[in-house]
């Protein structure tokens, strides 16, 4: 993805109109007032950006220093009234997914014919990193001596469609299986995974393939 794409699909999702859309849409913003949806996410994104925020203070002073004028800028207790919503979360989650949707390539090039069979190819992977300490007795970490908090993404994604098909932020601490694909719902699905994730594999047999037995895995 070059520099020019990457802008035109950002500038395409920061757009004001589908912000606040999705923000009225979760109920996180009824009535657009000081804060504005657009103004808040580029201001998050710069915020986080730079790799050293570690406080609310530190968002509101970079929201701040955006505004074009003193008399735009929002204090502190406001500013923390909008991220502690019960809303905020499930806005932001809309907004990844919008992002992710965007940002991820277009399949290219023509199918292999030993997977036209499938009707979709998913992939499931997870991903872990740390947050701040304060957090542990909500998100606690499996290696508690480095990092005491620590959340794992889990993301399924599909492979022929280029798109995530679900994501889910959890505990470090929780196991992956809870967060796959179920066995009864990956009918004429292929899904790749890490081995681990298996609790029991089974054997099956595919047509019309040069190869005479498959390998794949169910929950129960």
């Amino acid at each position: 993805m070059t520099i020019i794409h990457l802008k035109q699909r950002l500038t395409q999702f920061l757009d004001p109109v589908t912000l606040n859309q999705q923000a009225k849409c979760c109920k996180f913003m009824q009535r657009i007032r000081d804060i504005q949806p657009l103004q808040l996410v580029t201001s998050l994104i710069a915020a986080f950006s730079q790799g050293n925020t570690n406080s609310i203070a530190e968002l509101q002073r970079q929201f701040n220093g955006m505004q074009l004028s003193e008399a735009d800028f929002v204090a502190y207790k406001p500013f923390h009234n909008q991220l502690r919503k019960s809303a905020f979360p499930i806005f932001m989650e809309r907004l990844t997914r919008m992002l992710m949707a965007q940002l991820m390539k277009q399949q290219q090039g023509k199918i292999p014919s030993k997977f036209r069979q499938f009707e979709r190819i998913l992939l499931h992977d997870g991903s872990s990193f740390a947050i701040h300490n304060h957090l542990k007795d909500e998100f606690p970490g499996r290696f508690s001596t480095v990092s005491p908090a620590a959340v794992e993404c889990h993301v399924t994604m599909s492979l022929l469609e280029q798109t995530p098909v679900n994501m889910t932020i959890a505990a470090d601490t929780l196991s992956e299986h809870g967060f796959r694909p179920a066995a009864d719902t990956l009918r004429r699905q292929l899904l790749l995974a890490d081995a681990g994730i298996w609790i029991r594999i089974i054997t099956i047999r595919l047509p019309n393939t040069a190869d005479t037995t498959w390998f794949g895995a169910s929950s129960r």
